[in-house]
């Protein structure tokens, strides 16, 4: 059965593929766990007034993430 052999370069395609496709589900793991984790005790850099703030976007506290939630809504 030599029709079924691999060649070289078959193999090395298909480890490199195996690796691209192991390096992107730790990639997406790491973004998912990233996204999930409880907000830190960070200070409030605008005594919690979070319409108009600058860093609402990125802020993790919880009323900043109750001020985004109301200002999809809207």
């Amino acid at each position: 059965m030599q029709g079924d052999e691999q060649t070289r370069r078959e193999f090395m395609r298909g480890v490199l593929r195996g690796a691209a496709l192991a390096g992107a589900a730790v990639f997406s793991a790491a973004m998912l766990l990233r996204k999930h984790r409880a907000p830190t005790e960070e200070p409030c850099v605008n005594n919690s007034i979070c319409r108009g703030c600058g860093v609402l976007e990125s802020c993790r506290l919880p009323q900043a993430l109750s001020a985004r939630r109301a200002l999809r809504k809207s």
